[in-house]
Formats: C-alpha cells, sequence, structure tokens
C-alpha cells in the first residue's frame, strides 16, 4: 500500500467518526516494519520513514526561490513510539509523550528538546515560521484553501470536536493543485525554531526584566565576546544563554484553539497535548544528515532513499546541493555510493 485513504471530514457526527476510523484503518495497515512492505511498496518506518511523506516546496527568501521538503503529516504518536524506544530517545525521555490511542494521531505533550531530537533522528529539523508559511500558501494566503476562514476545511476550535484526529483526515484542508501538505492548519500546532517578537525585543534591551539572560552571557567568555555596542546581546546568543524558558512560535492552531491562531507564544520547556510537530529540510540539510548517519543501513532503508531521490523534482534539488555537501563526508559508506550514483545521472 503506497497510500493510505483520507476522507474530508462531513456534516454530522456519526460520519465524522466513520470518516476517522477509515483514515487509522488505511495508515495501520500501511505501518510494517523494514521500510519496504511485502509488496515492495514504501511505509513509514524507522529513522527513514519520513522520506516517504517528505514533498517538496518552493519558498521565496531575499528575492531567490529556494527549494524546501516538507512532510506531508504531523508526526504521528507511531512515529513517536518507534523513536522512544531508541537511544536518542530514550536520552531526551521521549516515552512522557501522549502515546495512547490511535497510532495515526498526532503526537502531543513534546517541549522543543525533543521536538528537536526527533527530527535529528529522522534526518531532518524543526521549521522557521516563514517555511510553515510558505508551504500554507506560498505567503499569499492565510490558509491552505485561501484567504477566508472555513470551520470544515480543519480541526480548530470552531468544529468543536475537542481533541485531536488522525493526521491526513482533512483532505479539504490542505493547498490545492498538488500534493501539498496535511493539517498545516488544525489538529495540533506544531513547534518552530522561530523565537517570539515579544520576547526578542525584551531580551535585547540590557535594562529589560530579563537581565538575568544577559548575565549569563556576561559569565560565558565565548558569548560576551559578541556583545554589542551598550551591551546589546545579539539575537543568537541571548537564545542561548536564556536557556528553555524562551518561547519559540508555535504555528497553525489546534484542535482548541481558534483557526484565526495561527501563532502563539509557547515557552520551549512547555508539553502541550494540543502542539506537536512536523519535520522540513532543505536538499543540503537532507543529504548532510544522510550522509552523516552513523550504523549501517538496512536494504529497505537504501531502497528508501533510492526512491525518494527518483521521486517528482527531488533528483535535480538533490544534484544541485550534491557537489558542496558530499566533499565532506566518507565516500565508501553506502548511503554515499547509493547517492552519488542516483545524482550523478
Amino acid at each position: 500500500m503506497t497510500a493510505r485513504p483520507r476522507a474530508t471530514l462531513p456534516g454530522s457526527r456519526t460520519a465524522a467518526v466513520a470518516a476517522l476510523l477509515v483514515v487509522a484503518a488505511g495508515l495501520a495497515a500501511c505501518r510494517r516494519d523494514g521500510g519496504i512492505d511485502g509488496g515492495g511498496a514504501l511505509v513509514r518506518s524507522g529513522r527513514f520513514g519520513s522520506l516517504r511523506d517528505f514533498v517538496l516546496i518552493e519558498r521565496l527568501e531575499h528575492g531567490r526561490v529556494l527549494p524546501l521538503f516538507v512532510d506531508r503529516f504531523e508526526v504521528t504518536r507511531g512515529d513517536w513510539i518507534e523513536f522512544a524506544a531508541t537511544p536518542a530517545g530514550r536520552a531526551v525521555d521521549a516515552a512522557v509523550a501522549a502515546l495512547d490511542g490511535d497510532p495515526a494521531l498526532p503526537v502531543g505533550m513534546v517541549d522543543l528538546q525533543q521536538a528537536r531530537a526527533f527530527a535529528r533522528w529522522r534526518f531532518a529539523r524543526l521549521p522557521r515560521r516563514e517555511e510553515w508559511a510558505a508551504a500554507v500558501g506560498d505567503g499569499r494566503y492565510r490558509f491552505p484553501w485561501g484567504s477566508k476562514a472555513d470551520a470544515t476545511r480543519a480541526n480548530t476550535g470552531e468544529l468543536g470536536l475537542g481533541e485531536p484526529v488522525p493526521v491526513g483526515t482533512f483532505e479539504a484542508g490542505r493547498r490545492a493543485g498538488g500534493n501539498f501538505p496535511y493539517d498545516l492548519i488544525g489538529n495540533v500546532s506544531e513547534w518552530t525554531e522561530s523565537v517570539a517578537a515579544g520576547w526578542t525585543a525584551s531580551q535585547l534591551d540590557p535594562v529589560a526584566s530579563l537581565q538575568v539572560g544577559r548575565e549569563r552571557v556576561l559569565r560565558t567568555p565565548a558569548l560576551a565576546v559578541w556583545l554589542g555596542p551598550g551591551g546589546l546581546v545579539p539575537l543568537p546568543w541571548a537564545v542561548a544563554a536564556a536557556g528553555r524558558g524562551v518561547p519559540r512560535e508555535v504555528v497553525g492552531a489546534d484542535f482548541l484553539a481558534p483557526m484565526a491562531s495561527v501563532l502563539e507564544a509557547v515557552p520551549a520547556e512547555d508539553r502541550r497535548l494540543r502542539t506537536g510537530l512536523r519535520l522540513v529540510a532543505t536538499p543540503a540539510e537532507l543529504l548532510a544528515a544522510l550522509l552523516a548517519a552513523d550504523g549501517s543501513p538496512r536494504a529497505g532503508d537504501l531502497e528508501q532513499v533510492r526512491r525518494f531521490v527518483r521521486r517528482d523534482q527531488h533528483r535535480a534539488a538533490l544534484a544541485e546541493a550534491w557537489p558542496l555537501v558530499a566533499a565532506g563526508y566518507r565516500a565508501d559508506s553506502a548511503l554515499h555510493r547509493l547517492l552519488r550514483d542516483e545524482l550523478a545521472r
């Protein structure tokens, strides 16, 4: 099975429950170990599982059109259960996340550190707010379907379910005209690496209430050398010094929030059932993460990578980044050989 059934949520509650059961059953049928099922189809499983669902979008940055891989789906509880059982997952106490119920439900109860660790395990990272906005509507639209709110297109507070639903339920809630991501609005909100604007303004003010962050910078020589005129702290160093309490922007609203609440500031250490994550990576970042992977990939993992490279416009985007990335890694690894052979065509 290469894709699972999806359903647009109908108007009645009974029909909605039936539709969700169909979606959940479809996902469960697709989840088998090893990266490739017995019939040769891709499955979303293991470290390489997100490759099945990465889609390529374009974003505008400093006047340039740049490619970005975005996961079609929010990270699921099934995804997270696999991660929690790994050394990387145990290192961040990943098992404390919301993991009960249907594995097709989006994971929740994860903080920023845990979300980052999962992203690294899957060869990716968390998005910046502007990258999420590019996936929503190329920066032109507030919602994936256009500029007007529509309570039937996403699992937000207006719908009234009050709980998450299996990822990919709302077919009508994504952009038309391509293989675009699901649930960018609603279901669970999603962590980003963008620092909340209100925190930025106060933290860069040396006489603000967050003076402790500046004092930590002053006590750390490697950071103190970056102090600007008047003792101002450049934002990246201020964020590092202030620790896990720095709020980040979470995006996309959630099953309890109004649809219009597409941005919210949440402390990085908070764990909420209604906040999960979605993965992104540039072609260069993804190649570097794959080439740096430790251990020996299985045959199914290698096939996942091969099929990923050959899909849609992926090869062209990856081939452009390959010469800049490949030189820094061992040329005799299985993944290096596979990528070199595929991208040299």
